[in-house]
């Protein structure tokens, strides 16, 4: 039965004598507020039999580091923004699309950052200003031959699912279609608050899903406010800067048992295999991306994929490997010396690149922009003689993903976390170096997030010999 149009502009508005006005309302205390799910009586019949393991719900689970009401807060301040007065419009209605993915990079991580829910292909549609169910959480379809291979998901309507996620209104993705009509016939406007992505990238969903809207109705228009959750995304909040300092943690553990691990004659993939391994075993589910390990001329090729080479003295390794927490990444680079010492030529060139970092580091405040950080790093390589051999940028936004939201462009705020990673590659010379590190923008000096990790030469020397004194002969 197809739902009359009507009765579905009521459900947008929440309930049947809804106010035709769009002004933004105060948000009620969760004590009382109905759109925050509530637990309720479960009939002796309707509980399910006793030996039936509980379905995993979307949402944070009860450890999670990040609370239901820190991902509530994020969408009332997404709305807040919707409605903003300095842009003298009404509120708009905002769809946020999500697919998060792990390819190399883990990807499409909107909408965990508004809800917590990592179920692929989840959204959120936003419409501020209604009195009731300003947010709802559309879900993928169901698909029961499906979950016989990837897990058995909650049927809706379900009170635990609106429990574990704080959305008190759950739908499929078939209802999307649906609902942005109604929005765009109660607010007159969609809001686009997500990424461009440049071709052949895919468009976001919520373009795709706009344009066919706009096919099906008269007068409302896209308002454009692209960029808007990643500017949100760029700030992080105490709990986000707790979990980047616990994948740090798990880095630093990584990266230590490396120096036992690099030899002569032991092979990329071995080393690879070490760091991995003691990022699990300190506490991490999930590498942050790919780990890139070369040695040799391997050092000196920027996202190296193959780490098949067997290593020899007098070589540099580079190993580019980070954990996750919760989702949370990490992103770390170190050049180390396969013989335990760098030579005169290597030592020349890693005294370079680390005082590029530490301009590019000194850089790094508020009001800086990721450009005038660039530039610092960048004046150092060029005044030494190598500006050719520096082929990247030096920065970018670390968070739920490896190179996370953020706006490229405007001066950095406080609580945004950008990597410094200023190289130099001399595959003529057979080698290549790169120094990555974690800064936090504070109000003052930014702070290096990945100290613990040593990079300074000597420590790093020393260090290696330490490992080498204590391995079982």
């Amino acid at each position: 039965m197809k739902t009359p149009f009507g009765a579905l502009l009521l459900l947008l508005a929440g309930c049947s004598n809804a106010s035709t006005s769009t002004a933004i309302r105060p948000a009620p205390s969760a004590s009382e507020d109905p759109t925050i799910p509530k637990p309720a009586p479960v009939g002796p019949l309707a509980a399910p039999a006793s030996s039936r393991e509980a379905l995993r719900m979307p949402g944070p689970s009860v450890d999670a580091s990040i609370p239901l009401e820190v991902y509530r807060k994020r969408r009332r301040a997404l709305m807040d923004k919707l409605g903003a007065k300095e842009r003298g419009k009404p509120p708009s209605a905002a769809l946020v699309t999500g697919d998060m993915t792990f390819n190399g990079l883990r990807e499409g991580m909107d909408v965990y950052y508004l809800t917590g829910v990592d179920e692929p292909g989840s959204s959120v549609l936003l419409t501020p200003g209604a009195r009731v169910f300003t947010e709802r959480l559309i879900v993928a379809p169901m698909d029961a031959e499906g979950q016989r291979w990837t897990g058995e998901r909650a049927i809706l309507p379900s009170r635990p699912m609106e429990l574990s996620t704080g959305f008190a209104k759950i739908y499929r993705d078939s209802a999307l279609a649906w609902l942005l009509v109604g929005a765009c016939e109660q607010y007159g406007s969609l809001a686009f608050v997500q990424q461009y992505k440049p071709d052949p990238d895919p468009r976001p969903r919520a373009q795709e899903l706009y344009a066919k809207t706009l096919d099906r109705t008269y007068g409302c228009q896209i308002n454009d406010l692209h960029g808007l959750v990643g500017r949100m995304r760029e700030v992080k909040g105490p709990e986000e800067i707790a979990l980047m300092r616990k994948a740090l943690e798990f880095t630093a553990a990584g990266h230590a048992a490396a120096l036992s691990a690099i030899h002569e004659g032991a092979r990329e993939f071995q080393v690879k295999d070490v760091v991995e391994e003691a990022f699990r075993r300190a506490g991490s589910r999930h590498v942050a991306y790919e780990s890139i390990v070369g040695s040799g001329g391997n050092s000196a090729v920027l996202h190296y994929p193959k780490d098949d080479r067997t290593m020899s003295a007098g070589e540099l390794i580079l190993i580019d490997a980070a954990a996750e927490a919760e989702y949370y990444a990490a992103d770390v680079t170190r050049t180390m010396p396969v013989s335990g010492k760098y030579t005169p030529e290597q030592r020349d060139i890693y005294d370079i690149v680390l005082r590029a970092q530490k301009a590019g580091i000194d850089a790094a405040r508020v009001g800086a922009t990721v450009d005038d950080v660039d530039r610092a790093t960048r004046q150092v390589i060029t005044d030494a003689g190598y500006y050719d051999y520096y082929l990247h940028g030096c920065c970018h936004f670390v968070g739920l993903e490896v190179h996370d939201a953020g706006d490229y462009v405007r001066p950095l705020p406080a609580g945004a976390v950008i990597t410094v990673e200023p190289g130099i590659y001399l595959p003529q010379r057979g080698f290549g170096v790169r120094i990555e590190d974690e800064v936090l923008i504070t109000d003052g000096a930014a702070e290096v997030l990945s100290a613990a990790i040593p990079k300074d030469p000597d420590v790093i020397e020393k260090r290696m010999a330490e490992a080498r004194a204590s391995k079982p002969r």
